[in-house]
């Protein structure tokens, strides 16, 4: 865990944000700002949250023709195109991407015809939560195991419900996995393993998709708070930050309006969550 911590850049984490016009590409900008504010060890733990978009932009350059970019990626096109060409890859300066990266492109490039684009993502998104995992903050590892399970328990609620076979496509395997592949009790035996199971299968079991989508986002949000707690001016207060933009940039995609009732409750919770003592207002001058 780093031990480093960014009093002045949390207190005003509320003056990074942009407009409601702008928010669309806030995380980029945020990224950005980090980028300069932060060490740069710490700077990595934020690009790791990135990696799914730089997932998406290669999939669509080996699997389509057209396509829009998506900037949101830690990398550029040029990059990207370069490796994911057969021809270049072998010439391609890899060293700054992650090694999971580099060899799902080598193996594809070996054998195109044993990826489709479903096994593809599945392979990626996987490869990227062990990442996680090895990344050594315990934020990062507990927040991607919370969000591994999440998506599983998701994904078997929804196959048991409609008699879809979902077994191959969980992501990794652990105890959550085994159990939504095995069990066939309506919690998959997960109750005591799982905090909070009940509640996730009766969002699972709401009827209007956005109402469900709410109280889904809703639960992640307040796990994250749960585990930055204690977490004042760490770069673990600025991860758990981000993930709240990201939930708060994708209602602003979904439902506008909700969106910036969202981005609202954001700015309310960094304004009432920061109380500074004394020698913060005089150091800082940014006592709330």
């Amino acid at each position: 865990m780093s031990k480093n911590n960014y009093y002045s850049l949390v207190a005003g984490l509320p003056d990074l944000i942009p407009d409601h016009k702008k928010l669309e590409i806030a995380s980029i900008e945020l990224r950005e700002i980090l980028r300069e504010e932060i060490h740069p060890s710490d700077f990595e733990w934020v690009q790791l949250f990135f990696l799914p978009w730089d997932h998406a932009n290669l999939i669509h350059l080996l699997f389509e023709k057209d396509f829009k970019w998506d900037a949101r990626g830690n990398f550029p096109r040029e990059k990207l195109e370069q490796l994911a060409d057969k021809k270049q890859f072998g010439l391609a300066d890899s060293s700054d991407i992650p090694e999971y990266f580099s060899v799902f492109i080598e193996n594809f490039h070996n054998d195109e015809e044993g990826f489709n684009k479903a096994n593809s993502i599945q392979i990626l998104t996987e490869k990227w939560y062990i990442h996680l995992q090895e990344s050594g903050n315990r934020f990062i590892q507990e927040y991607a195991e919370f969000k591994q399970n999440l998506s599983n328990i998701m994904l078997a609620l929804n196959g048991r419900k409609h008699g879809i076979q979902y077994e191959d496509a969980l992501i990794g395997d652990n105890e959550v996995t085994r159990a939504l592949k095995k069990s066939r009790s309506r919690d998959f035996g997960l109750s005591n393993e799982i905090s909070g199971m009940e509640n996730i299968i009766q969002i699972f079991e709401m009827d209007n998709i956005m109402d469900r989508e709410m109280k889904l986002d809703n639960h992640i949000w307040q796990l994250i708070d749960e585990i930055t707690f204690f977490n004042y001016f760490s770069i673990e207060r600025i991860l758990g930050f981000l993930q709240k933009l990201f939930i708060v940039e994708r209602w602003f995609r979904l439902d506008k309006e909700k969106g910036q009732q969202i981005f609202n409750r954001l700015l309310k919770e960094l304004q009432s969550n920061f109380e500074f003592p004394e020698e913060f207002a005089i150091t800082y001058g940014k006592r709330k």
